[in-house]
């Protein structure tokens, strides 16, 4: 009798260890609830919403016209150590000069233009910064061409990923797939189902979304395309304590055990 107890008592421990095992794995795909034997599916997803400018962001703004002696007023240009040796060699003045148009939106949402002034940025588009400025150029230059550029759209991605990492945006979209994706992926100690998005907002206030990557309405969420300076955290699922310590070593070992022993207590 007390042999059968033990061995109804190991069987159940070898039982929940492969149901444990199996729990843990059944979270690890994408899009779980999507029907496998259906080849092409269709999913709705959250309308593109263009960036809107923010205090602290970095503007490389340019100016050009039919009149590229007029047009020179209205860019930043800088004085390179090099170029200051070309100046000093005789070399023309305006060719020891090197554009670089960089802005950076004020804490009052302003950036400083030359000739034009303070100009309102934040809450704008880069598409409707470019507008205004246009619009304002027309006392000043005929067929005046604006170029609008934000140089530094990044994201962090950090917690259970192959590599943490800040990803510099180039250009103006990136969704959380694909941040994950340039971090080297979620690791088998990821849930993937808690992938939390931190949102600096420009009032101050901070947002923190959950999003479920199990379940494709994933792609439904406001969150799931990222904005500037976002943060993607993978949380750790409970397997990750086992990392680390001696316990990852005896798991298997002690499975192995109870295995071995349920064999010897059938024989007898």
């Amino acid at each position: 009798m007390f042999k059968n107890l033990q061995f109804a008592g190991l069987i159940s421990i070898v039982f929940v260890l492969v149901l444990s095992s199996c729990n843990t794995s059944k979270n690890l795909p994408y899009f779980a609830d999507l029907n496998p034997d259906r080849a092409v599916t269709k999913l709705k997803t959250t309308p593109y919403e263009p960036l809107r400018l923010q205090t602290n962001d970095e503007l490389q703004i340019t100016i050009s016209s039919n009149s590229p002696e007029a047009s020179q007023f209205f860019n930043l240009a800088a004085i390179t150590p090099q170029a200051s040796a070309n100046s000093a060699m005789g070399v023309n003045a305006s060719q020891a000069q090197s554009l670089i148009n960089l802005y950076r939106v004020s804490a009052t949402g302003v950036i400083t233009m030359p000739v034009l002034g303070d100009v309102q940025a934040a809450g704008l588009t880069t598409e409707q910064l470019k507008a205004v400025i246009g619009t304002l150029l027309k006392d000043y230059l005929k067929q005046s061409v604006v170029t609008v550029n934000l140089t530094n759209f990044k994201v962090t991605v950090i917690g259970e990923v192959g590599r943490p990492v800040v990803i510099p945006v180039n250009g103006q979209t990136i969704n959380v797939l694909e941040a994950v994706g340039a971090a080297g992926d979620m690791t088998v100690y990821g849930i993937r189902k808690n992938v939390r998005i931190v949102r600096k907002l420009p009032n101050g206030e901070t947002e923190i979304a959950v999003l479920d990557f199990n379940r494709s309405d994933v792609l439904q969420s406001p969150f799931f395309q990222l904005r500037q300076n976002d943060i993607v955290y993978v949380q750790p699922n409970k397997s990750k304590g086992l990392v680390g310590t001696n316990a990852n070593i005896w798991v298997p070992i002690i499975t192995s055990a109870v295995s071995i022993t349920a064999i010897i207590l059938t024989r007898n």
